[in-house]
């Protein structure tokens, strides 16, 4: 039995980084009985760079104290602005085909929030692809086409369908089955959590 996570995340909401940590580490549990499939979704869509709002700098440090940052050693920074993740998104979603979406989104969270670095620029974003295994001139080919664009617009729209008002959201289910048999999740699932909802023997 295949199952299957769908998650839609925002790349600049350190919920969804450690979303993203725990989900590897049912991937590297559960290998090929378990697939990820990564969703795009911006919280907030701006045109340019823009200053943090307090309320999220606020969420940022409650988020700091959450056990998983001790336990992943992690030293989150606090961004000196927030800005467009769309090529960002365009980019986990093409690696989805290759089975790599879970390791380059993990980089890219580390790039934003352990070392500051700009995801929206595409000389950045494009380096982090090859180096998490991707082909950087068949990405750039993907988004030159539009057709990664229309992915994530209609990953947005689903999102919006079922009915999810934050992230992270999961649906997680067998694979191949009717969205309607799958579980949907939202808020951030420690590992235990997330264990507790698939349908799969535990191990």
């Amino acid at each position: 039995m295949m199952i299957q996570i769908q998650i839609w995340a925002d790349f600049e909401c350190p919920y969804c980084y450690f979303q993203t940590i725990v989900l590897e580490k049912l991937q590297a549990r559960y290998r090929e009985k378990l697939e990820i499939v990564w969703r795009a979704f911006e919280l907030a869509s701006v045109e340019d760079k823009t200053l943090p709002s307090k309320s999220y700098i606020e969420n940022l440090e409650i988020a700091k104290s959450e056990p998983i940052v001790v336990q992943e050693n992690l030293e989150l920074l606090t961004p000196k602005f927030l800005t467009h993740t769309w090529l960002a998104q365009e980019s986990v979603c093409f690696a989805n085909s290759q089975g790599l979406s879970l390791k380059l989104a993990r980089a890219l969270f580390d790039a934003f929030f352990l070392h500051g670095r700009d995801i929206s620029d595409e000389t950045i974003v494009m380096k982090i692809a090859s180096q998490s295994g991707l082909d950087s001139k068949l990405l750039s080919q993907a988004i030159d086409n539009g057709e990664l664009t229309k992915q994530v617009i209609a990953d947005e729209q689903e999102f919006k369908a079922f009915g999810f008002q934050g992230v992270p959201a999961m649906w997680i289910g067998e694979k191949n089955f009717s969205p309607k048999s799958f579980t949907p999740a939202t808020v951030y699932k420690t590992i235990e959590e997330l264990l507790s909802l698939l349908p799969i023997s535990k191990q």
